[in-house]
């Protein structure tokens, strides 16, 4: 009889191929990577890896899912800490303001998704796949808050939630690629800047 593996076990392991996956991907780039670069770094046969994983596309979604898994629990638990949707938004902002994009190991994982969001713009199931799991993650997180604003009249209420969420993360990606492409991009400045345009655009005037 085949040794019975745990849970645990399989977890572990998945973990080690993600890990040692986003390390390839990070060097190499995402298409140039292959799962032999992933068993040499792993150490984990290419038969073990497929046990787990169909495809280094796969390989990729499910990194993906992981990390934004991980990092929407923690954003809701701490966006509900906020009453105001005001607060929140500009939470949101703070948040992305804080970070720094030109930190090596950041800027590898950030060169590594847009490299794959490109390569997924070749291929219309990855592509529609991405926007699905774009809309639920991102979009659709941002359009509460605005709805949120417009109901209690802290926003406008000609305001589009759906827009000005697509506005958001459209200014944080914008911002993110040119931080990433040079050097010198002021990108905090540049984010705080935005803040304020968007928030005088969204915030009703009180007489």
């Amino acid at each position: 009889m085949p040794p019975i593996v745990s849970e645990e076990y399989k977890r572990q392991k998945k973990k080690e191929i993600l890990n040692s996956a986003l390390a390839c991907f990070a060097k190499k780039g995402f298409q140039a990577a292959t799962i032999d670069d992933i068993v040499a770094h792993s150490s984990i046969s290419k038969g073990a890896i497929y046990n787990y994983f169909k495809s280094k596309e796969e390989i990729y979604l499910e990194l993906m899912n992981e990390q934004t898994n991980e990092t929407n629990e923690l954003l809701t638990e701490k966006i509900n800490s906020f009453q105001t949707a005001t607060e929140r938004l500009l939470y949101l902002f703070d948040l992305y303001i804080s970070i720094d994009p030109f930190d090596p190991d950041r800027k590898e994982t950030i060169v590594v998704h847009y490299e794959f969001r490109l390569h997924s713009s070749r291929d219309e199931n990855l592509r529609l796949l991405l926007q699905e799991r774009g809309n639920r993650f991102f979009i659709d997180f941002v359009t509460k808050i605005v709805e949120q604003g417009v109901k209690t009249g802290e926003f406008k209420k000609d305001i589009n939630p759906i827009m000005v969420a697509n506005l958001f993360w459209t200014i944080i990606d914008g911002a993110t690629v040119q931080a990433v492409l040079y050097k010198e991009y002021p990108y905090q400045n540049i984010l705080e800047c935005m803040k304020g345009m968007v928030m005088d655009t969204l915030l009703e005037t009180k007489s």
